[in-house]
Order: C-alpha cells, then sequence, then structure tokens
C-alpha cells in the first residue's frame, strides 16, 4: 500500500497580496511542522497560528496550488 503525500495549508504572512498573508502549501502535517518551512512554491515561511479572519481573508498561493494539482509536489 502506498501513502499518499501529506500537505497541509497555512496562511502566512507574505507581502505579495495586499492582505499580507498568503495561504500557503506545506510538505507533511502541521503537527510535526517547525517554526518555518518551506512551501510547495518554493519560498520558506514561518509559521503561526492564523486568525480565523486570516484564514477567509488570505488568497492562497497560485503556485503551490499549481504544484499540487500537477502531481509534482514531494
Amino acid at each position: 500500500m502506498t501513502l499518499a503525500a501529506r500537505h497541509f495549508w497555512l496562511p502566512v504572512a507574505d507581502d505579495s497580496h495586499g492582505y499580507g498573508l498568503t495561504r500557503h502549501a506545506f510538505r507533511g502535517r502541521r503537527a510535526d511542522a517547525g517554526s518555518a518551512e518551506p512551501a510547495h512554491c518554493g519560498e520558506v515561511f514561518a509559521l503561526a497560528t492564523p486568525s480565523e479572519m486570516d484564514w477567509i481573508c488570505a488568497p492562497t498561493c497560485q503556485t503551490c496550488n499549481d504544484t499540487l494539482k500537477s502531481g509534482y509536489a514531494d
């Protein structure tokens, strides 16, 4: 049996959008993540606990999304 690659999405500080946060995809499980991790888009971000409003307002990183959809994520 093969295990599916795990990833989690998290809004993190990223000035590439007007809100100041962007929702990125990271490898593994959130519970196992350190204080900073590389996202599927190749950038490294500090991980913190987002608010409910952050989840609602932060746009999704299109590069992370495209990487996961294309199946090239590790």
